[in-house]
């Protein structure tokens, strides 16, 4: 009890800097059959951690299982693990080892700033690079070195397509033993879901919170921001072997954003969106869906130095760049699709904006990917991120609509056909998600329906709502029961609520980022407080902000936000979307989606089975197709 006092409230820390992905492990086996998989032990020689550990199929667990004790302990020292890791999967054992230090305040109780450490193996090599992580996220007792025994590590099971999350604590009376943990309990708060975004949990996820430049607490190359080692620890020996300035092993935040964008396509988005292939489950489809709705994860901006820049998507929500490029690829004339950055006036002023909640990155690129496979088509994507656009993440009234539709669905589904997947239950949801009802959000009026759907009868159509504040959501909901929707507009900057095609809606969020990019910092400033004093409020993994008091901050009350689009990676580098069955095949068939498995080109189809066998042991579908591009396979 005394070490898990020690270390609950600092939990959340690691995940400040990079979160781990946890999953229920398999406890349940008896061991028969599996003592080839323990090393050279026996399995039931191996106690309760060994026997588990005989079910996982990922990096850590195989290592694991050729070095513990029927304990549950092992005596390696930590670089020598990472070098033994390394070796196993066919990578260099020194070489590949990268070190990513991020330091601010949020170790030692605010005193001081003080570094944590992320490490990854096989760092070269992009199939790979995403399969392990290890931090070493706390000090020693005297916060002076990092404690190599305080170890948690995540890594990828190619089994059960998930991340298992590992606890090393610190042997007592041992000055090199290590105890492991299999899925600590208190580390889920920050890597599923919030607890108040209802529904079933979303798979365990890594989470880099500063996920794009300036990386502002990471040491990042050439210039670091507000990144600050002690000289106590710098020279302390445990640090400075794994990532001093001379240090072999001390790589930029550059590269880690990499690692941990290819862990969110080629393994969480990818496994999640498989999910849609199950038999029809009403639960698990509206976890599904969840992610256009509610922020499961955040992730956070910084202006960037005496730049001026600053992500667009404080502004825009990436999502929409996706919608945009699905419709018609490249080619849309507006600045907020094709620059992704705001260009803040006058650049370098005293008060620039750093950690900016910007709708995470995980779930950005799940959307992507329900587009790019054609899961869900665009105009019904569309119809979701029209909503509250101008409001880019933390909109209470999307999640609202979510979190409202749920109970009322669990108890009078839509119909399930014999032999239906998850994926033919996502529209019928989704007409059920976007309904209005009389008592939802403060809508009231005798003459109102009970239900209010918010769709177009006109084809090409749909619902534009910038800021969802009670008066527009009441002058919606009027005009969808008096079949006046047609007749409503939307001023230029999309105030109001009208239908509008996708060149219209572009049109209104084009003028209203200009608008915000004039106008800068002071429209910006209490938005990002308003919505940073919630993000500490209601996500655990929300990171440290320095001098913001939220005790003089009003709630957010979706008034005034901004607008919704912008994207990272759309233009000529989408090259997800550009898979599927109608278009962009290669010669052979590894680019087509087909019912038999495997396909022509036996490189590919090797590369993409060993990381989802499913692809050549049931059938050659969409999302194979998407893994080439993303598992490092080929083109498309």
């Amino acid at each position: 009890m005394s070490s898990l006092r020690r270390h609950t409230p600092r939990i959340a820390l690691l995940a400040a800097a990079l979160g781990f992905a946890l999953t229920g492990c398999n406890g349940d086996g008896d061991g028969e059959g599996d003592d080839a998989m323990c090393g050279e032990a026996k399995c039931d020689d191996l106690g309760e951690v060994g026997q588990a550990l005989a079910t996982f199929n990922d990096p850590i667990a195989t290592w694991l299982r050729a070095n513990i004790d029927a304990n549950g302990e092992f005596d390696v020292a930590y670089l020598d693990m990472l070098k033994a890791i390394s070796k196993q999967q066919g990578c260099d054992d020194k070489g590949s080892i990268d070190s990513y230090i991020i330091s601010d305040l949020l170790v030692a109780d605010g005193k001081e700033s003080f570094p944590r450490v992320v490490n990854t193996v096989c760092s070269e090599d992009r199939t790979k690079a995403d399969l392990a992580f290890f931090a070493l996220s706390f000090g020693n007792a005297d916060q002076t070195d990092v404690d190599p025994r305080e170890i948690e590590m995540f890594a990828w099971d190619a089994t059960t397509f998930e991340y298992r999350f590992y606890r090393g604590r610190a042997v007592e009376g041992s000055d090199t033993k290590v105890a492991i943990e299999l899925n600590p309990g208190e580390c889920r708060e920050c890597h599923e879901q919030p607890s108040q975004i209802p529904g079933k949990k979303m798979p365990m996820t890594p989470i880099m919170n500063e996920l794009a430049a300036p990386w502002q607490h990471w040491h990042a190359e050439p210039v670091s921001f507000d990144h600050a080692v002690p000289a106590k620890v710098e020279q302390a020996p445990v640090f400075k072997e794994l990532a001093g300035e001379a240090s072999v092993f001390r790589a930029s935040a550059s590269q880690l954003e990499t690692t941990i964008r290819s862990a969110y396509q080629q393994r969480i988005a990818t496994a999640r969106l498989r999910l849609r292939r199950n038999p029809a489950n009403v639960d698990e489809a509206m976890s599904l869906l969840r992610p256009l709705f509610c922020d499961e994860q955040l992730t956070y901006a910084t202006e960037d130095g005496s730049s001026g820049l600053l992500s667009a998507a404080v502004a825009v929500d990436d999502g929409l760049a996706s919608v945009y490029f699905q419709i018609k690829g490249t080619g849309w004339p507006w600045d907020w699709w094709q620059d992704k950055q705001m260009r803040l006036q006058p650049p370098g002023a005293p008060d620039r904006l750093t950690m900016f909640p910007t709708r995470g990155a995980a779930v950005v690129t799940y959307e992507k990917q329900l587009l790019a496979t054609r899961a869900l088509p665009w105009e019904q994507v569309m119809r979701v991120r029209a909503l509250d656009w101008a409001n880019p993440a933390l909109s209470s009234f999307r999640c609202g609509l979510f979190t409202n539709a749920l109970p009322r669905i669990q108890a009078g589904p839509p119909p399930i056909a014999t032999g239906a997947k998850n994926s033919d239950l996502f529209v019928p949801l989704l007409d059920q998600i976007l309904t209005l009802h009389k008592g939802d959000f403060g809508i009231s009026g005798l003459d109102l329906p009970a239900s209010m759907p918010i769709t177009s009868a006109e084809a090409g159509k749909f619902v534009s709502l910038a800021v969802a504040d009670d008066a527009t959501i009441q002058a919606l909901a009027e005009s969808i029961a008096t079949a006046e929707l047609g007749a409503a507009t939307c001023a230029a900057d999309g105030a109001g609520h009208c239908l509008t095609t996708a060149d219209g809606l572009g049109a209104m969020i084009e003028a209203r980022f200009k608008a915000i990019e004039s106008t800068g910092r002071s429209v910006l400033t209490p938005v990002r407080n308003a919505k940073a004093c919630e993000a500490k409020e209601t996500y655990p993994n929300a990171p440290h902000i320095g001098g913001l008091d939220c005790s003089m901050i009003a709630p957010p009350d979706d008034t005034g936000e901004m607008s919704d689009t912008g994207g990272s990676d759309t233009g000529s580098t989408g090259e997800a979307e550009s898979t599927g069955t109608d278009g962009g095949a290669a010669a052979d068939d590894c680019c087509t989606a087909h019912d038999g498995p495997g396909c022509a080109d036996a490189t590919i189809e090797a590369c993409v089975c060993a990381q989802d066998d499913l692809c050549c042991s049931s059938s050659w579908d969409d999302v194979c197709v998407s893994e080439v591009a993303s598992f490092g396979c080929g083109t498309c």
